[in-house]
């Protein structure tokens, strides 16, 4: 019911738009999907590209035009409506962000004329349980392509490759890489970065387990970490809200998990990097920005004890590369003395041999690369209409 209120306000939002009663005008580039287009308009002159927004929800750019005309050859529905505005737009590249957006790679089949760009957006540990298993069957896997795919390291590449047929580019994390390094003033010690803090525990995910299942080693965690910083430190642990969504609930959350006044909580108002570069100790447990972090020189502690359950061993540093379970700054246990041995050696030290560790420890996992200069230099090449940052 809730999609189809979804779909009826859209429509009613896009009803009253002129520009969604015109034919589509030709582009050579389309960003697939709205969310994250930010991060990728800033590559791309606006004479030079389009959104196509396939989203039920707040979508307020469904197009009359389109929609009249499949209506006429009785040929209406959601996946003609895409492919007949891609059809008229007639682009030469589709780029997305929206990595877990997996019918995206479908496109390939329908367009072969068309260069279909999928960046990886975030950390992902269940790549094989989150594909739809029909897309895994022997005579539909095929069908999964990309021309190009830009994933963080190349352990993921081998990962993602059962999968996705594609030329694989190991860019790092290409939103981190969009956002200058900040390395002027602190402005907090101890920065933890938080994770759900839904209500209700008992909401089966995706797998074979709750979202409490998955949660409570985090919560855990939070109560040992913030006692640690108060009583050892003698600091206030400072908590960097998961999501927009989440900050209503985070407060009244944190308050029964830690006690009021025993922490101080960042509302999340889009992208990060700007708390992470003022932040001089970062902690947490499977976020992507704890890796980012690493990438843009941060010292950051990953306790990943939660990857010690079976359900849950993809959430082990460094997945899916080989690490070992215990490094300078990473542990999978939460016992006091591990605690200690991490928040001590990231706090301790010095600059150069951190530098030297990050490198040894942590360069095949995430490289920053300011500016996508990479990234700018692939699209060139390709002929893409690239904007020179």
């Amino acid at each position: 019911m809730k999609k189809f209120l979804d779909i009826f306000i859209s429509f009613f939002k896009s009803f009253f738009k002129l520009k969604n009663w015109i034919k589509p005008y030709k582009k050579d580039v389309i960003i697939y999907d709205s969310a994250r287009t930010e991060i990728i308009e800033k590559y791309f002159y606006k004479k030079n590209y389009c959104i196509l927004n396939v989203r039920y929800k707040n979508n307020v750019s469904i197009n009359f035009y389109i929609i009249f005309k499949l209506i006429v050859k009785f040929k209406l529905s959601s996946r003609n409506y895409r492919n007949e505005i891609i059809k008229e737009i007639s682009p030469k590249f589709i780029i997305s962000m929206i990595d877990n957006n997996w019918g995206f790679y479908r496109l390939k089949k329908d367009f072969p004329s068309i260069k279909f760009i999928l960046i990886q957006f975030a950390w992902r540990q269940q790549i094989k349980e989150i594909i739809p298993k029909e897309f895994l069957k022997k005579d539909k896997i095929k069908d999964n392509k990309l021309d190009y795919f830009i994933i963080f390291n190349e352990s993921l590449k081998k990962e993602f490759s059962k999968y996705i047929k594609a030329n694989y580019l190991t860019l790092g994390s290409f939103t981190s890489n969009s956002f200058n390094i900040n390395k002027k003033n602190f402005k907090y010690k101890y920065l933890l970065i938080g994770q759900n803090t839904e209500s209700n525990l008992k909401k089966k995910r995706d797998f074979d387990h709750t979202l409490g299942d998955y949660l409570a080693p985090d919560h855990e965690f939070y109560k040992i970490i913030s006692k640690f910083i108060l009583r050892e430190k003698n600091d206030i642990l400072n908590i960097l809200g998961k999501s927009i969504d989440d900050n209503d609930n985070a407060i009244e959350f944190y308050n029964n998990l830690l006690g009021t006044n025993k922490f101080h909580y960042i509302n999340r108002k889009g992208y990060s990097y700007e708390i992470l570069d003022k932040s001089e100790i970062i902690i947490g447990t499977t976020s992507t920005l704890l890796y980012e972090g690493l990438s843009r020189g941060k010292r950051v502690g990953i306790f990943s004890h939660k990857s010690k359950n079976s359900k849950f061993r993809n959430t082990k540093f460094g997945w899916p590369a080989t690490k070992q379970s215990k490094g300078f700054f990473w542990t999978n246990s939460l016992e006091n003395k591990e605690i200690r041995r991490v928040i001590n050696n990231i706090c301790d030290v010095g600059e150069n041999k951190w530098k030297k560790i990050i490198k040894n420890e942590f360069g095949d996992i995430l490289k920053y690369d300011q500016g996508n200069k990479k990234f700018v230099k692939f699209a060139k090449k390709i002929k893409m209409p690239i904007r020179i940052q």
